[in-house]
């Protein structure tokens, strides 16, 4: 019985949004007027909400590349090496996750905010937002990857660096296969944390590059139309995605192993 509460409490809100995005009422409303597609065509009509949603994919994907590319090194690096004072080095390294995304965001902004580079102003820039939200996904990459790299097992590395491997080349032909689940759910949660954050990018985008979340609560303090509810439609079933391809490329692996 409790485990049916727990799905329907997480489904629950997630099909009313999805009903509700077929709605063909102009505004918001419970029960449903009639159904239609009206709102998806409105959504991928509209040059503001399609650019919004440019945005939060390519700042997603940036975060995922810098995430992932300093959380595996920082990993590996904690695995494999003493470094001094590590202990305050990784409660540094965990601190920004715990932080509240108005401050980091304010932070970032602050910090950053009045840079430029030639004519070109940092704030406000796609960049900027995927070094602010690379704060919370890198240490949740590190904190997975270092896990991860407690699996394997260094009696393969310790036989190639016998047989005359290169560190890097040993890293990046031997390590990197044996842990590439771990980097790519590692990546996919960093692109979903990215997809879905909305206070940060509030305080550091301007009209050019919004992304969704931020567009869709400017939205709703105007008017609380459907397309709102498309909005989160898509961004849930980008979501799914993720999930789904986290799930395939680890059975792959499994399958790979048994065999």
């Amino acid at each position: 019985v409790f485990t049916v509460f727990i799905v329907a409490y997480i489904l629950v809100p997630i099909l009313v949004t999805l009903v509700m995005s077929f709605n063909n009422a102009a505004m918001i409303r419970f029960p449903l007027s009639g159904w239609s597609l009206r709102w998806y065509e409105d959504f991928f009509a509209s040059g503001q909400w399609t650019g919004a949603l440019g945005n939060s994919i390519v700042i997603a994907i940036g975060t995922a590349l810098l995430s992932t590319t300093a959380g595996v090194l920082a990993a590996w690096a904690f695995e494999r090496h003493h470094i001094p004072f590590r202990d305050g080095l990784y409660l540094l390294i965990m601190l920004p996750l715990f932080m509240p995304g108005v401050v980091l965001g304010l932070g970032v902004a602050i910090a950053f905010g009045g840079l430029q580079i030639g004519d070109w102003s940092i704030y406000g820039s796609k960049g900027l937002v995927m070094i602010a939200h690379s704060l919370w996904a890198m240490p949740l990459v590190f904190m997975l990857m270092e896990a991860t790299f407690r699996t394997i097992d260094y009696r393969i590395v310790e036989a190639s660096y016998d047989l005359g491997g290169k560190p890097v080349r040993t890293f990046f032909e031997i390590v990197i296969p044996m842990v590439s689940t771990g980097i790519i759910s590692s990546a996919l949660f960093a692109f979903v944390i990215s997809l879905n954050e909305f206070v940060m990018a509030l305080f550091l985008t301007d009209r050019d590059s919004q992304t969704l979340p931020v567009l869709m609560w400017l939205s709703l303090r105007s008017a609380g139309t459907p397309r709102l509810a498309v909005a989160s439609v898509i961004l849930a079933l980008t979501v799914f995605a993720c999930l789904t391809i986290i799930v395939m490329w680890y059975i792959r692996q499994l399958r790979k192993v048994s065999r």
